[in-house]
Order: structure tokens, then sequence, then C-alpha cells
């Protein structure tokens, strides 16, 4: 199922989109659209996967206390502020 929506693209993505359908690579804008949306796809799940695992980490340490006491964090303040 198709679903229409409206999006404001910045000018170097609308170039792009241009010269893939100059280029053949699309047939217009919508195939061209849905190209770059698709191929960056993998990239932006894979992005969600990770903040929802952070999400999901975060949340039980909140409920249940964080599972480490006592880190000797020195070596990482000296690396901040050394």
């Amino acid at each position: 199922m198709m679903v229409t929506i409206t999006i404001k693209l910045n000018e170097e993505i609308a170039r792009l989109i241009d010269k893939m359908i100059e280029l053949g690579i699309a047939r217009s804008k919508n195939e061209a659209v849905n190209m770059l949306i698709e191929y960056g796809k993998a990239v932006v799940e894979k992005r969600v996967k990770e903040q929802e695992e952070v999400l999901m980490l975060v949340n039980k340490w909140l409920k249940e206390g964080f599972p480490y006491k006592g880190l000797d964090t020195s070596d990482l303040r000296e690396e901040r502020y050394g």
C-alpha cells in the first residue's frame, strides 16, 4: 500500500534526485526518493534498534538499579580532565 506524504528536502538532496533522473537511475522523483529511503533504511533501522536497546537498559537500571557498584572511574576522570 502506498501512502502520500509531503516533505521538504534540502537543496543537495533535491539536486541528487534530479541527477538520478537525468542519469536514468530513477524514472521519477517518487522513484528516486523511494530508492534513497530504501538504501538508507538499513542504516536507520540499525540505529533505531541500538537506541531501543539503550532505552531498554536505562529503564531496567532505573527500575532494578545499576548492576555494577563501586567501579573505579579514576582513569576516565583523568582522561577527561587531565
